[in-house]
Parts: structure tokens; C-alpha cells; sequence
């Protein structure tokens, strides 16, 4: 007899975390609009880790396309899966991509990337920040590049499953840990031999998926929320704090993962120990995180689009700028949600 519990679908906590991910995103971006204001420059001491919010994110990832995938591929085989999980990525992101290239051409009037990263871009193969048109895709294509790991995990027995996802994180992070010690400076200037092939962020959603098969075996420490809940705040407050002793835990991935990774996973064990109380999150925060993939695709685009307000309108004495700025996150997720009601969401009930 299995001694797993039926599957939970209605993870309204799930939803929230996703919600914060996305704003913490959000935010980090908004500290460069918001150090124009004095009033509000003090925040950048917090939004600055904001990025951390990309790792909540694959955590969250790896938990649901786990579960989803352990369900699903048996059952269906492989290509339902990977074509639903892939429509979900690019029907999300093509109209996004298409806004900014019409607004690109007919409102800035200003010419479109070389072709080689259009077609790249478009078709997220370039996992650097640097090299996407739009810079958040970078996440997207590692995103794909997990969702592949976690098929061929999937297709394989259910007994020997957690086996293996348990040992592609030990080999991840010696990987890591070894081109540290061997090459330390090489690694800090972003010469790691295979570093996106065996990417140490990669630890991070295989670790979502182990927590996917402990949840729905029920495992004690979902069960123990005054034990489980401020041991993830204090991890949280622990990752974070390491994090913040040097660039280079943002910069390496392995050392990112015994960081922000390790503030990530706690969130998310954290969200999912609220899951088995009677505590429901906020609505808002709940809708937001329904949007959050909006939310996130977006943001830069209505930041960069806000600087152009700004500017045209001739917004620059204190009071009016406060203003502006304060408003300016606000407007960004009204905006978010809107997409998502009517853009994103449609064509995803279309498609899928």
C-alpha cells in the first residue's frame, strides 16, 4: 500500500511565495529608480537582495514540475508532459517578447537587436543575463534545461527516483566545489568549465523536487509547525546573511545555492508547513502570485518604459518625483494583472 496522501492541488501558500519571489524580483530592479530619491534610497539596503527571489523560484519549480512530472509521465508518457510544460513557458513569454519589439519599433523608434539574438532570445537559448533581449529569460532557459533533467528523472522506477535526484545534487555540487578549490580565481571571473551543463542552481530545483516527495508523504516536519516554522525563518535570516558577505555568493553558483539556495528551500518548506494550518494567505498576495509569471516577464520592460515617462513629462522636483516612484511598483502589478486576466491566461486556456 502506498503511504503517500492524495495530492494537494489548492496550495494557496504556494501561490503567496510565488507572489513574494516575484515582487522581491520587482523590487531589486526598483532600487535604481528609487536611489534617485532620497526619501527613498534607504530601501536599497534591502532590495538589493531582492534577486534571491529568482532562487525561491526554482525551488518552486522544481517542487510542482516534480510532482507534476511523477503523475503525469507514467501515466501519459513523456511528450504530454514536456509539451504542456513547454507551452507554459513560451505562450507566456512570445507576447511579452512581441509587446517589447512593436514598442521597440513604432514607439521608441529605435532598431531591434542583431538577428542572431532575436532567434536566440526568442527561442531562450542563451542562459547569461547579458546576451537575452529581455534579461529575466536567462531563468527561463535554465528553467527548460531542469525540466528535461526532471523528465528523464520521472521515466524512470519510482523506487530509484529520489536516488537519483539525490545523486545529481552530490555531483552538482562537487562539480562546483571542486573548480573552486582548483581554480578558485577562474571561477570568480566566470570561467568555470561546463558551468551551465552542470549548473549549481540546478541543486536548488532538484531540492523543490525532493520536497515535493516528502510532502506528499507527509513527513514529520510539515506536521510540526512550531518547530519547522521559525527553524526555516532563522535558515532564511542565515542564507541571506551569508549571502551578503561577499559578490561572489551571487556570482558562483555553487556558493549561491549554500546561500540564497539555502534561503530559497526554507521559504518554500516554510510555505508548505503553512499549507497543513489553518492560516490562509492574503488574497492579494495570492492573485499576485497567479501573475507572477506576468509580473516577472514584465517588470523590466515597465521600469525601462517609466524612465521614457518620466523623462517626456519632465518629472523632477522632490515632491513629484516621490510621488511617481512610490506609485511606480504599484502601477507595475496592476499592469501585470491586467496581462495576466487577459493576455495570459487566455491564451494559456487555449492552448492547453
Amino acid at each position: 500500500m502506498s503511504t503517500e496522501v492524495p495530492v494537494k492541488t489548492d496550495l494557496h501558500w504556494i501561490q503567496a511565495l510565488r507572489g513574494i519571489a516575484a515582487l522581491m524580483v520587482l523590487f531589486f530592479h526598483m532600487h535604481l529608480h528609487w536611489d534617485l530619491v532620497p526619501t527613498l534610497s534607504w530601501t536599497s539596503t534591502i532590495t538589493r537582495w531582492g534577486f534571491s527571489g529568482v532562487d525561491i523560484f526554482f525551488t518552486l519549480s522544481g517542487f510542482v514540475v516534480y510532482r507534476s512530472a511523477r503523475r503525469s509521465i507514467p501515466v501519459q508518457g513523456l511528450w504530454p508532459f514536456a509539451r504542456k510544460r513547454l507551452l507554459r513557458i513560451y505562450l507566456g513569454y512570445w507576447p511579452v517578447l512581441l509587446l517589447i519589439a512593436l514598442t521597440t519599433v513604432f514607439v521608441y523608434q529605435a532598431p531591434l537587436p542583431g538577428l542572431k539574438k532575436m532567434v536566440f532570445s526568442s527561442l531562450l537559448l542563451y542562459p547569461n543575463i547579458w546576451d537575452n533581449w529581455l534579461p529575466p529569460a536567462w531563468s527561463l532557459t535554465m528553467e527548460i534545461y531542469f525540466y528535461l533533467w526532471t523528465a528523464l528523472i520521472a521515466l524512470l522506477p519510482q523506487r530509484h527516483q529520489i536516488k537519483a535526484i539525490a545523486c545529481v545534487m552530490v555531483l552538482l555540487a562537487a562539480w562546483g566545489i571542486g573548480w573552486l578549490i582548483a581554480d578558485r580565481q577562474g571561477v570568480f571571473n566566470g570561467q568555470q568549465p561546463l558551468r551551465y551543463v552542470f549548473t549549481g542552481l540546478g541543486i536548488e530545483f532538484l531540492a523543490g523536487a525532493l520536497l515535493a516527495r516528502a510532502y506528499d508523504r507527509e513527513v514529520w516536519f510539515f506536521r510540526t509547525s512550531r518547530i519547522t516554522l521559525p527553524l526555516c525563518l532563522l535558515l532564511m535570516v542565515a542564507g541571506l546573511g551569508i549571502g551578503s558577505l561577499s559578490p561572489y555568493f551571487d556570482r558562483v553558483e555553487v556558493m549561491r545555492v549554500a546561500s540564497f539556495g539555502v534561503m530559497g528551500v526554507s521559504a518554500l518548506v516554510l510555505a508548505l508547513t503553512l499549507e497543513r494550518t489553518r492560516l490562509t494567505p492574503p488574497t492579494w498576495l495570492v492573485l499576485v502570485g497567479d501573475a507572477s509569471y506576468s509580473l516577472y516577464l514584465l517588470h523590466t520592460f515597465l521600469l525601462d518604459a517609466s524612465g521614457r515617462v518620466r523623462m517626456d513629462l519632465g518629472i523632477s522636483s522632490p515632491p513629484a518625483l516621490l510621488l511617481f516612484m512610490v506609485a511606480l511598483p504599484v502601477v507595475i502589478i496592476l499592469l501585470s494583472l491586467w496581462w495576466f486576466r487577459w493576455v495570459e491566461r487566455p491564451i494559456m486556456k487555449a492552448a492547453l
